[in-house]
């Protein structure tokens, strides 16, 4: 029977030890799919040359193991100032770091380009934070660009300066050159079709999409190092079959870990009863019921005690209320469980939709909004592996090794304008801002809103296009200096 992909559910978790997969453990650890979300499991495969008297090749094998992965999702706020958005981990794993703002401070006083804060506050800012300034007479987001005590230095100068406003609460993602969190996911197939399971991931690109007038959509791409399908974990309270055979009664354990696969399982409880019987067992699973079967061909008696203590029965399906007896082959009860013992719960917010929305560069008195047509945003994090001769998959960890950071937009041109043109002809160092979500009376509204700063940046490409009025195509690469990063991403 076929699996029905609209009922495929899927969840993301910060793992404490990389490559220790974390199952999903409450309704909010789930986010939403979108076509095109896909896990693959890409071993590399070991060719032998061996010759076996004919001109065919030897049987090779798997060598180092690996997974990657792609997530597509709309751009969008948690709905709750101050709490993450659910892609939260894709984007704190890209970065490397992640600020939650649990309390909203206020100005004290403020200027076009300054803003400040209480006595002692400012210590509780940061460079590249977004502020969604609660002005009275309109509101506004701008970054951080420096600190001074508690003084906060912003990008791009605002239009109208408020005697005290309140500053939001950021969720901010800051770029860090090592210590990148690793994540776990688990995508239940159809929900109850089959489970597909990914550890020790890193995400090595995200690539922003705000076209004018549509949904601002994310893409995510993931590497990782372990890969299980409808995976069974064994812990010390579930590791042991105790039974009776012609020889008397006994227990096996097998290793506690995480099977890849069911028919693993089977195989390991298969050997552990072989190596402790005189007796001949068989274990195998069925790929039709999905169910496990124990037998033996050698022994008269075959007696199961599942009400034994640690029993792996209900592992394999098989009821604990009472023991097997009266046969030599047991089939268990139930099949193995492909359904999410827990219910997805999903973000308020709304897709942010493309328009209202504010794209400055330049330098600070640079504050008017460019008029774009396109507007994308490209983070990229090349990851390589560390090898490991102790780890079963071959691999250890996968290490960022270097951070690309790149917007590009297609905007109108306007006459006499060649500021970004000189930039690209001077090598001079820009600044960029796009800022976009939801807005209420003319204000952006808290918990919906989007934010990207480059701090520094240069002009890597500026060509002139455009079918029936004049535009620009251009492309800004962030550089990073000894006191300023190449991107931030914030939510407010």
């Amino acid at each position: 029977m076929a699996g029905l992909q609209r009922a495929s559910i899927f969840a993301i978790k910060k793992e404490t030890t990389e490559g220790a997969y974390v199952a999903p453990a409450a309704g909010a650890d789930f986010i939403p799919l979108r076509p095109g979300s896909s896990l693959n499991f890409e071993p590399t495969l070991l060719e032998s040359d061996e010759l076996l008297n004919d001109i065919g090749a030897s049987k090779g094998s798997i060598g180092k193991e690996a997974v990657s992965g792609s997530h597509s999702a709309y751009l969008k706020h948690s709905g709750v100032e101050g709490q993450e958005p659910e892609a939260g981990v894709f984007y704190e794993s890209l970065f490397g770091s992640k600020v939650v703002n649990a309390v909203e401070y206020q100005t004290v006083s403020a200027t076009a380009n300054s803003l400040t804060v209480g006595a002692g506050e400012g210590v509780n800012f940061y460079p590249g934070q977004a502020l969604l300034i609660k002005n009275g007479a309109g509101y506004s987001i701008r970054n951080v660009n420096s600190i001074v005590g508690d003084v906060l230095n912003l990008n791009f100068e605002i239009t109208s300066i408020p005697t005290v406003a309140s500053l939001g609460k950021a969720i901010t993602y800051l770029p860090v050159a090592q210590g990148h969190p690793s994540f776990s996911t688990t995508k239940y197939l159809g929900n109850g079709h089959a489970i597909e399971v990914s550890a020790g991931n890193q995400t090595s690109e995200m690539s922003v999409t705000a076209d004018a007038n549509g949904f601002g959509e994310v893409e995510f791409s993931f590497a990782g190092t372990k890969y299980f399908y409808n995976p069974i974990e064994i812990t010390s309270s579930t590791n042991t079959l105790s039974y009776t055979d012609d020889n008397g009664t006994s227990s096996v354990n097998v290793s506690e870990k995480i099977y890849k696969t069911p028919i693993e399982l089977a195989s390991a409880l298969e050997q552990s009863l072989n190596s402790d019987s005189l007796e001949t067992f068989t274990v195998s699973y069925s790929n039709t019921s999905g169910k496990f079967t124990i037998a033996s061909s050698t022994s008269s008696i075959v007696e199961l005690l599942w009400t034994e203590p640690n029993s792996i029965g209900e592992k394999l399906g098989f009821s604990l209320l009472s023991d097997d007896t009266g046969a030599t082959s047991y089939v268990s009860d139930n099949a193995l469980v492909l359904t999410s013992p827990i219910a997805p719960t999903f973000d308020s917010a709304e897709n942010i939709i493309i328009k209202g929305a504010e794209l400055f560069i330049g330098n600070q008195s640079d504050n008017v909004c460019i008029c774009a047509q396109s507007v994308s945003i490209a983070v990229s994090k090349n990851l390589e592996d560390e090898d490991c001769i102790c780890e079963e998959t071959g691999v250890s960890s996968k290490i960022p090794t270097s951070r690309s950071i790149e917007m590009s937009v297609t905007a109108t041109l306007n006459k006499y304008d060649a500021a970004l043109l000189n930039s690209l002809l001077q090598n001079e160092g820009v600044s960029a801002m796009f800022n976009a979500g939801p807005k209420l009376g003319g204000n952006y509204v808290s918990g919906k809103c989007f934010n990207f700063y480059m701090q520094t940046a240069t002009v890597s490409s500026y060509t002139t296009t455009g079918d029936n009025f004049i535009q620009a195509e251009f492309t800004l690469k962030g550089y990073v200096t000894t006191s300023s990063k190449d991107g931030y991403l914030n939510f407010v």
